[in-house]
């Protein structure tokens, strides 16, 4: 027994001498010897005794190896021997450390009625690291037990030193004790190659080639996943020798990921492979006249389908450079500016992908002589109209005073550029009013156009505005006329009672007549003359200088009449199965209400018809990119039954991502430099791409907080390289510029690490680990817990019990002083009180 404060007995002397004192002075002996012993043991915890003894009670740290070496039935076993220790702990103290290439947290399904570990997760789950396993299980020991470590594993150690640990453990006295996991077998499959797409989008299913060597026939299965997430697997029949193997994944994150894969074919094992992907997320350009709202459907299907959309309504809007997808959508094709056709001819040879849906806008121009880049470009062309009956045109001019003047030369000059623009077989007629109404040019074929023209030339301005009577008078005359199509605008400059014009526009589009109507100058009922021409299905148009006329009226005229759209129910017809049917169910598609007539061109693929002579959806290949043209409409007036069918959404889906690039204009390549052990990337800039002043910063990421910024240096014009070093450090890196840049994108490079290329086990390591440390080599479990005659010096603190033995002793006194008159005061009776 030893004393912490030895000097503190002396004061022994004190409690002693005074008992010796008052021994005869008092008769209460007993209560005298109990206060002295309650002062003595006082004054022995002030000394705070210690005694040693030797403790047996083990602690035992049980490390478990569930790094990506470890085979699963050996995960398994491992569980089952965690299990069985625990089961065998008795009294002694026990924890489970599971660890990769560090020791990690216990997840709380793995302790759930015994052991049930599972791999570690992600890059930490890539390595094994013995020394830091032991270092820490080591630290994790409580003083005052017998220590033990008991290592799991298969001894495959990639990272780190054991020997260092085990000198360690050696010196400080713990044994490891060692039990071999099997490891993963050698498989004999082989993996000669994995070819990836160098170009992929968000949401694409993009393809997985590999060449895989077999000794025999064998079924296999290919399980993908990227982040450490499956996305599925895939059975395979391999074949004894080489065999292409292809599967599809489909990822749903931007930028740079590590997609790995495993090959598992029974008695052959497995093999695994890990590639750095990068993904980007499609930007479209879609321009449209359409009212915003129209399309609604097909921009929700667009989003939900991982696509970046910018819409607008100028059709020369936006560089195309910046864009992988175009949609004209419903545009006068005509009208585009030769330069913007020119730039999406250049877009599409260059990789860039087009999508033209048609609609009533489409105006067929039997006066073009030879193809534009746009005509080239699609893969297929305008059909001219097939309609023996013509088309039947009345023009309404007012011939008020308020005409008088240039208004009045410039309607007669529209009205005789539109009579210039139609063929012998249409009609055409011209209805001046005032006050009253008149036939300047009654209902006739527009055979003579000499004669009309001079009829034309005579109007005359004069009078008021009667605008009902003139509008009624037109729809008499042109309704019963034969011909395909039946179009009457209105020319005004001033104001005039309604009467009954709505009602009569109503019945018109009602029986397929549309009315346009043009205002000039400011005093006009503009909100009247918009009315008539929307529920007519026809264009208002408002001018306040008459310059533009002649042009407005001849387009209106021609948008109207020279159309070839066909408004009739239609089923669609499978032309030609394409993967962009996969999934739509195009046999239950509902019938849409019209189409715009095309003609595919010969080498073109025509997926869908309207019958056997008019596509309904046609592609082709044009350069590196690809061509579509969908020749009905995506909204509610053609496709209104189509927007709430379920194949709609994967239609579309399928339609875009199947206009992706895959080829870049440029080029991002990384390499490992072993020699250095530096990471390389050379960046090629495109043609198109604007050399930049100086390189973006860029930034080198990679696993364990690796993070630094790459230099970048122009090699020559529009060539650059970036260098930085990694050592001998594995795993994924990402090489990213500060802010998105076309000219620097987002790249990455996987350095597949030594944990998914080790296999069977190293028990040498693991018996020699034992042995050094005095453990054992694959002992049973409860032989874990033999301390064979080890002991760890154990110290007792005796100050508290003597404490309690002063409290003890002070509380007998106590009783014995004044015990017996509480107990009289408790149970006597009380005295009787006097009469």
């Amino acid at each position: 027994m030893t004393f912490e404060r030895a000097w503190v007995l002396a004061l022994l002397v004190l409690p002693l001498a005074w008992m010796l004192f008052e021994w005869r002075r008092t008769r209460r002996t007993i209560a005298l010897l109990l206060k002295t012993l309650t002062i003595i043991a006082i004054v022995l915890a002030l000394a705070e005794p210690k005694l040693t003894i030797p403790e047996t009670k083990m602690a035992v740290a049980v490390l478990v190896d569930t790094s990506a070496s470890i085979a699963p039935q050996d995960l398994a076993r491992a569980s089952e021997l965690a299990t069985a220790l625990d089961n065998s702990r008795g009294r002694h103290w026990i924890r489970v450390l599971p660890f990769a290439r560090s020791v990690r947290n216990l997840a709380p399904e793995e302790q759930q009625r015994g052991w049930h570990f599972k791999y570690t997760a992600g890059e930490e789950g890539r390595g094994t690291d013995l020394e830091a396993a032991v270092r820490e299980a080591i630290t994790s020991l409580p003083s005052g037990l017998v220590p033990r470590l008991v290592l799991i594993s298969d001894g495959k150690e990639n990272a780190g030193s054991i020997t260092r640990a085990t000198w360690q453990a050696q010196n400080l006295g713990i044994p490891i004790d060692t039990i071999p996991l099997e490891g993963k077998p050698q498989p004999g499959l082989h993996l000669e190659s994995v070819s990836l797409p160098t170009v992929a989008f968000t949401g694409e299913k993009f393809p997985i080639d590999l060449n895989v060597s077999s000794p025999a026939n064998v079924s296999a299965s290919v399980e993908i996943s990227a982040e450490g997430k499956p996305l599925g697997s895939n059975p395979v029949p391999l074949e004894k020798g080489s065999n292409q193997v292809r599967v599809h994944a489909s990822l749903t994150e931007a930028g740079v990921l590590n997609l790995a894969g495993a090959i598992r074919a029974g008695s052959l094992g497995e093999i695994r492979f890990d590639r750095a992907m990068t993904l980007r997320r499609p930007k479209v350009l879609y321009l449209s006249q359409d009212p915003e709202g129209t399309e609604t459907n097909l921009m929700q299907t667009l989003t939900a389908a991982q696509f970046d959309v910018e819409r607008s309504n100028d059709p020369a809007h936006g560089d195309l450079a910046s864009y992988q997808l175009l949609v004209l959508n419903n545009l006068d094709l005509e009208g585009l500016p030769a330069s913007r056709k020119d730039e999406i001819e250049k877009f599409v040879k260059e990789g860039g992908g087009l999508l033209v849906i048609a609609g009533e806008r489409n105006i067929y121009n039997d006066t073009k002589t030879a193809e534009d880049a746009l005509d080239r470009t699609m893969p297929a062309k305008l059909a001219p109209p097939r309609s023996p009956e013509g088309t039947a045109v009345v023009l309404i001019i007012d011939k008020s005073s308020s005409m008088e003047g240039r208004k009045i030369e410039l309607a007669r000059l529209a009205a005789i550029g539109v009579v210039d623009n139609l063929r012998p077989v249409d009609q055409v007629g011209v209805l001046i009013f005032d006050n009253s109404f008149q036939w300047a040019v009654p209902m006739r074929r527009a055979e003579d156009k000499a004669l009309i023209k001079r009829l034309i030339s005579g109007i005359v301005p004069d009078g008021g505005t009667q605008i009902a009577p003139a509008l009624t008078e037109a729809y008499r005359r042109v309704l019963p006329s034969r011909a395909t199509f039946k179009h009457i605008v209105l020319l005004t400059d001033g104001i005039s009672e309604e009467g009954d014009s709505l009602d009569l526009s109503k019945e018109a589009a009602a029986r397929h007549v549309t009315i346009s109507t043009v205002g000039l100058g400011q005093d006009v009922n503009r909100a009247y003359l918009e009315k008539v021409a929307t529920v007519a299905n026809g264009k208002s148009y408002f001018l306040n200088e008459p310059a533009g006329l002649e042009q407005i009226l001849l387009k209106d005229v021609m948008e109207h009449t020279g159309s070839t759209a066909v408004e009739k129910t239609l089923r669609p017809i499978v032309g030609k199965n394409a993967e962009i049917l996969d999934g739509v169910g195009i046999d239950s598609a509902p019938a849409l209400k019209g189409y715009v007539k095309f003609i595919a061109k010969p080498t073109s693929d025509t997926i869908l018809k309207v019958d056997q002579k008019d596509p309904l959806l046609v592609r082709w290949q044009y350069g590196l990119g690809r061509a579509v043209v969908f020749t009905s409409d995506a909204k509610s007036r053609w496709a209104a039954d189509w927007v709430t069918w379920k194949g709609f959404d994967r239609l579309w889906t399928n339609i875009f991502r199947d206009l992706f690039p895959h080829a870049e204009v440029g080029e991002a390549k990384v390499e490992y430099d072993s020699a250095s052990g530096d990471l390389v990337v050379n960046y090629q800039l495109g043609r198109d791409v604007a050399q930049p002043p100086k390189a973006p910063n860029i930034f080198a990421l990679g696993p364990g907080g690796f993070q630094h910024p790459m230099p970048i240096t122009e090699l020559a014009d529009k060539s650059y390289r970036g260098r930085i070093h990694i050592g001998q450090q594995q795993g994924l890196f990402r090489i990213r510029p500060l802010e998105e840049s076309r000219a620097f994108p987002e790249v990455g490079y996987y350095r597949q690490e030594q944990e998914l290329l080790d296999y069977g086990s190293n028990k040498f390591l693991l018996r020699s680990i034992s042995e050094f440390t005095g453990g054992r080599f694959n002992p049973a479990p409860s032989q874990v817990f033999e301390s064979g005659r080890r002991s760890e010096a154990s110290t007792l603190r005796l100050w508290p019990g003597l404490l309690a033995l002063a409290l003890a002793l002070n509380l007998a006194e106590l009783i014995m002083r004044k015990g017996k008159a509480v107990v009289d005061a408790i149970f006597s009776k009380p005295a009787a009180s006097p009469a």
